[in-house]
Formats: structure tokens, C-alpha cells, sequence
């Protein structure tokens, strides 16, 4: 009886698995729906201030005075033919140049308004903005998204604001703001899924009880095999309607936009004869400002401005009738068209399709870790390690207990940003927008084999291995040198120089890096006044790679050589004094006292220093961000400070804690292999 009540206690563990799993691909399916509705809203309101600004730059480039006004009629008509939409306004500089309330056009912000002081700013800052993005877009031609958001989304109360840059080749010429409610939006999980897993758990609990234990863990195993295949199966599809509909509303809004007179704001072509009077350095200008303006790429980018290729073109049907929409000439296979209001919206099957493949990757990814936790769980539970963990809990409650503070302190400060960091790398932060990415920013980070670019991941971890091993050995050198020398006993005054030469360790980094990079001024340092009176030229010693990385490197190892000095002077002085006297009465002389009793003697201490110091100068930020700050042009930077720039500079949180995860798997990966190979932390754990 003991035995048949311990094999139907087991046979809970399958279900218990199954549900995890389930519930885990429910929870996935869950946040991309709650992330893509967030994605789709913010879209949705940038998609309607492009707009609004499209039909600006548009009047702006009329050579005649036909479309005087347009911009105003347009943004007039938004609350009317757009649903959800509360307020447009053009503004430039501080007053309106249209505005839906025809009574504020022409007219200035209010001073004493919080409101119109925070439009301002925000106007300002996105004018910034396009300044520094041309900068940025010189340095790098191939860039190809905005380092510096030109869209804003502002959440505001029962909706959103978006506000984006009107621009006409390069030039500034207002920005469109936009309030809108939230447009309709739901979603429908997978449930089939769920289904599946209690389908399985009722079999198992009918059948599973007949079986011998092995058998039965056996096709436990399948089960959940089984299990994971069809949500991963289910999970992509389930997606692509999602994508579906939000496109279907996105056809919506386009129309709506052009019930409002979007396309109808289109510039006329050049009339021949003034065309004819331009001479050829004009047309190119004139058609390469044409071509920036189009529609369809002005649509079609995502809030970071980076083209998004799935937008295809408008095109509107005869006589309202959605049933005689013809399909444009030129129009790519496998487009996907979507009709509204007499409109019909073509997208890219291929970007859909494109869409599915990363989805099918990144479920896989999911589905794999989901079903090792239900088999680890099946595993144990049929083996009864899960009851003897609950038991050996329950026995040992007062330890856990003492144990307790410590744990949650190591949960909350260490292993929940840590997997919150890991977390983030999957997805894509645009300003307040979250998406799910998947592995694209580690394919885009370690697929991008351009070592000419001082912000490409190869390139920064040469610099930065380089960086770590010249510091390292430095730190060794100079440390053991000193140590040696601190430790002979014919030296006088040993505490004082023990005291001065741990001066630069006891002094905050920070500080000495700035004394530092004061030190290396061009015009007022003591570095070139030095330099000046030996009758040498002063550097510029942050204009190129080699003299700015020089600064780095001579900053860190004045900063890193004492830690070096006192580790090796500790183990210098635990060596017993009669392995010296013995050597020396058999004839070795300093030498090779030093080869064959000092250093292997200092390993046990030296090696796990090292690994430390490594793992510190790897990470040293600093010293690069404070002293060279990358110049030039980032070349100096290292993988940390690049992270950092990727975060705060770039505004692109995921791939910068992408960034960091591969840091943090590098680290890992020294450190478990300088440990397998030196044994430095052999007995530790015994």
C-alpha cells in the first residue's frame, strides 16, 4: 500500500511540469502582446505627428502659392476624420504655425503656461536633435537609424502625445505634435496551449499510474517533449494575427489620415520650363530633397527613425468602392493589402514573413528553457529528490531562518538586476517603449564584422583585451619590483615608502583621474610643461589613438600597482627565511633564488590577484570615461564605456545590456578557465 501511495504521489509531477510549461509560454505570449499593444499605440501616434509634419515639409516645398494653408486645413480636419485624435499643432520657435484651433494659429505660447513651457523645451530639444544626427550621419554615413530620437512619445492622461520634427533636407522647419486617445486594441491568448497541457495531465493521471517508473518517466519525457513543440508551434502563428490586425488598424489610420487630405498635400511636380532654369547642381539638390520627402519613407520608420520596409504605398479605389481596389504597378510579390474607407494599404509579405522566422528562433529559445525546467522537475519528482529538498527544508527551518537576511539581500541587490539586465538584452527600448526583440541585438552586435568602425563590438574588444593585458602586466611588474625592494631588510625608512607608494591606491579613482587629465592638458598641463622644458613639443595628447590610450594606460597603472605591491609584499614576507639561507650556502645566487624560491612560492597569492586585477581592469570605466573620455571618436573607449554611451548616449537600453551580458560571459568564461588551469581556487569549495 506504502508503495502504490508513493507512485500516485509521483504521478503529480507531470502535471505540475506540463502547467509550467504552459503557463511559461502563456506568460511569453502575454508580455509580447502587452509590449506589440504599447509598440502599436505609440506607432499609431507617431504615424499621425509624421503625418501632420509630412504635410508641412510639403507646403514648404510648393514653388507656388496653391498649397498656402494646406498644413492648417489638414490639421483642422484631424480631430474630425481621425478617431481618437484631441489636438494638432504645428509649432516654430515660439508661435503656431496651424493648429486645429483655427484661433491659435499665428498666435505665441502662453509665458505663463507650464504646459506651452513644456511644449517649448520639447520643441527645442527635437531641433537639437536633428542637428546632432546630421553630425553624427557625417561621421558615419552607413547609420542607419537616429542616434538622437526626432519622434517623442509623452503619455498624458486617457492617451498620448506624440511630437515629431517636420524637416526639409536637413533643415528645421517646425515640429507636428499630436494628442490622441488610445486606439482599440485586444488581444486573445493561445490558449490551445493550456488546453494541450490539461489534456496531458488528464491522460497521465488516467494511464501514468499503470506504468513501471521507468517506462513511465520515459514517456513523461515525450509528453513534455510533445508539449513544447506545440507551443512552439503555436506561439509564432498566434503572433503573425497579431501583427495582422495591427496592421489592419494601422490601414485605418492611413486612410483616416488621408480622408484628412495626406495625400492630396503631395508638392506638384517641377512645371518643365522652371526646371529647365535650374542648372544641374540645383536638380540634384532639388531631387535629392524630393526623394527624402516621400511619403512612404517618411511613413514607414519605427521610433528610432530606422526604415522599417514594411510599408508599401496608398492607393485609393474608384469611387469609394472598396471591392474595385486595383493593385499599383510596381508593386512587390507577396505584398499584403488591407482596405479601409475606400483605401487600400499595401505592406511587405516579407517583412511579415521575415517577422515569423525571428519569432520561430526566439520561441525555440523559450521553449528549450521551458521544457529543461519540466524535465528537471519531472526528473526529480519521479526520483523523489523534490520531496527529500522539502523535507531536508522543513528539518532545517532555523538555519535557513539565520540564513534568510542574507539571501534576500543577494536577491534584491545582486540576482534580480542581474537577470533583469539579462532580461532587458532580449528586447528593444524606443524612449517609453518596450518591445521584444528576441536575439537581434546579440546578431546585430556580433555579426557586425566592420573593424574600421572605433563603435564596432570586435573593435572595442581588441581595444579593450589590450587595455587589460598591458595594465595587468604593469601592475605585476611595477607591484613585484616594489614588493622586492620593500622587503629587503637592509632597506631604512621601509613603513614610510610602505606608506607613500599605497598613496595612490588609498586616493578615490575618480579624483586621480581627473588630477590626471588635468596633468595631460595640451596648453596648462604639467605632462607637456615637462616635456617643453626637456626641450621637446607639447602633444596634443588626446587627438589620436596611441597618445590618448598612453594617457589611459599611465593613469591606471599608477593607480593599480600598489594593490599588486601589497600582495606580493604579504606573500613575500610568509616565506620562511631558511629556504634563502639554505640556497644560498648551496652556491644559488640572487637570480636564481628568486626563479626557483620566490616566485613559485608567490603564485598561490599572485595568481588569483591577477585574475582579480584582470577582471577590475577589464572593467575600469572610470578611468577611460574620466581621463580620454574615447577620443578620439570613442576609439579609446572599452566595452564597458561603450555600454554605457549605447545606453545613455544612444538611448538603446536593450542592446546595451546585450552589450553587457557578452561582458559578463567573457568575464565568466577567464575566470572559469584561469581557475581550471591555475587551481587558484582549488580546496575553496571542499
Amino acid at each position: 500500500m506504502s508503495g502504490q501511495a508513493s507512485g500516485r504521489r509521483g504521478l503529480v509531477w507531470l502535471p505540475v511540469a506540463a502547467l509550467i510549461i504552459a503557463g511559461g509560454f502563456l506568460a511569453v505570449a502575454w508580455s509580447q502582446g502587452v509590449a506589440d499593444g504599447e509598440a502599436y499605440q505609440a506607432r499609431r501616434a507617431a504615424t499621425i505627428a509624421r503625418g501632420v509634419a509630412w504635410v508641412h515639409v510639403q507646403e514648404a516645398m510648393r514653388v507656388d502659392d496653391a498649397g498656402e494653408g494646406q498644413t492648417q486645413r489638414f490639421v483642422e480636419a484631424l480631430p474630425e476624420k481621425v478617431p481618437g485624435v484631441r489636438e494638432a499643432l504645428v509649432l516654430k520657435g515660439v508661435n503656431y504655425k496651424a493648429h486645429s484651433d483655427a484661433a491659435l494659429v499665428e498666435q505665441r505660447l502662453d509665458v505663463d503656461s507650464l504646459a506651452a513651457k513644456a511644449l517649448y523645451d520639447d520643441a527645442r530639444r527635437l531641433k537639437a536633435n536633428v542637428d546632432k544626427n546630421a553630425e553624427e550621419r557625417a561621421r558615419n554615413p552607413a547609420l542607419g537609424y537616429d542616434p538622437y530620437p526626432e519622434v517623442q512619445i509623452i503619455p498624458v492622461e486617457g492617451g498620448l502625445q506624440a511630437l515629431a520634427v517636420a524637416e526639409d533636407a536637413g533643415k528645421y522647419i517646425g515640429t507636428a505634435r499630436i494628442t490622441t486617445g488610445p486606439a482599440p486594441y485586444r488581444f486573445e491568448l493561445p490558449w490551445l496551449v493550456l488546453l494541450v497541457a490539461l489534456g496531458l495531465s488528464a491522460l497521465w493521471l488516467i494511464v501514468g499510474g499503470r506504468l513501471p517508473t521507468r517506462p513511465r518517466i520515459a514517456v513523461g519525457v515525450l509528453a513534455l517533449a510533445g508539449l513544447t513543440v506545440a507551443g512552439s508551434v503555436t506561439l509564432p502563428g498566434w503572433r503573425n494575427d497579431l501583427r495582422r490586425a495591427q496592421a489592419d488598424g494601422q490601414a485605418g489610420t492611413l486612410a483616416a489620415l488621408d480622408e484628412a487630405g495626406l495625400l492630396a498635400a503631395q508638392a506638384p511636380p517641377w512645371d518643365p520650363e522652371e526646371w529647365a532654369d535650374l542648372d544641374e547642381d540645383e536638380q540634384q539638390e532639388e531631387t535629392a530633397r524630393i526623394e527624402a520627402n516621400a511619403l512612404m519613407p517618411y511613413l514607414d520608420r519605427g521610433l528610432n527613425g530606422a526604415l522599417e520596409g514594411r510599408l508599401v504605398t496608398i492607393a485609393r479605389a474608384n469611387e469609394g468602392d472598396d471591392t474595385r481596389l486595383e493593385p499599383p504597378a510596381g508593386l512587390p510579390a507577396g505584398a499584403l493589402m488591407f482596405a479601409a474607407e475606400g483605401r487600400a494599404v499595401y505592406f511587405s509579405g516579407a517583412a511579415f514573413d521575415a517577422a515569423v522566422v525571428t519569432d520561430e528562433a526566439d520561441v525555440r529559445l523559450w521553449g528549450i528553457g521551458f521544457g529543461v525546467i519540466g524535465l528537471l522537475i519531472l526528473l526529480l519528482g519521479e526520483l523523489g529528490q523534490l520531496r527529500r529538498m522539502g523535507r531536508a527544508a522543513v528539518d532545517h527551518r532555523g538555519a535557513y531562518g539565520y540564513l534568510s537576511p542574507a539571501i534576500v539581500g543577494m536577491v534584491v541587490l545582486v540576482f534580480i538586476p542581474v537577470v533583469y539586465g539579462i532580461v532587458l538584452g532580449f528586447t528593444q527600448r524606443t524612449y517609453n517603449i518596450i518591445e521584444f526583440a528576441g536575439l537581434t541585438n546579440y546578431i546585430e552586435i556580433l555579426t557586425d564584422f566592420d573593424l574600421g568602425d572605433p563603435t564596432n563590438f570586435y573593435f572595442k574588444l581588441g581595444v579593450t583585451l589590450m587595455w587589460t593585458i598591458l595594465n595587468v602586466g604593469l601592475h605585476v611588474s611595477i607591484g613585484l619590483f616594489l614588493a622586492v625592494l620593500l622587503n629587503d631588510q637592509m632597506l631604512k625608512a621601509r613603513g614610510i615608502y610602505r606608506v607613500i607608494l599605497i598613496v595612490p591606491w588609498a586616493i578615490p579613482n575618480y579624483i586621480t583621474a581627473l588630477i590626471w587629465k588635468g596633468m595631460f592638458n595640451k596648453q596648462f598641463g604639467a605632462v607637456n610643461a615637462f616635456i617643453e622644458m626637456m626641450g621637446g613639443e607639447s602633444l596634443s595628447w588626446f587627438q589620436s589613438f596611441w597618445p590618448a590610450f598612453s594617457t589611459n594606460l599611465i593613469t591606471n597603472t599608477w593607480l593599480g600597482f600598489p594593490f599588486m605591491m601589497v600582495v606580493c609584499l604579504g606573500a613575500l614576507q610568509s616565506i620562511p627565511s631558511d629556504l634563502y639561507e639554505a640556497a644560498w650556502v648551496d652556491g644559488a645566487d640572487r637570480w636564481q633564488r628568486f626563479r626557483r624560491i620566490t616566485l613559485p612560492l608567490l603564485m598561490p597569492a599572485l595568481v588569483p590577484a591577477v585574475i582579480v586585477g584582470a577582471v577590475w581592469t577589464f572593467n575600469m570605466f572610470n578611468i577611460i570615461y574620466l581621463v580620454s573620455g574615447g577620443a578620439p571618436n570613442g576609439a579609446t573607449d572599452i566595452l564597458i564605456t561603450d555600454a554605457y554611451r549605447w545606453a545613455f548616449e544612444r538611448d538603446r537600453y536593450g542592446y546595451a545590456a546585450a552589450y553587457s551580458t557578452i561582458i559578463f560571459l567573457i568575464l565568466l568564461g577567464f575566470t572559469l578557465i584561469t581557475n581550471r588551469i591555475t587551481g587558484a581556487t582549488k580546496g575553496a569549495f571542499e
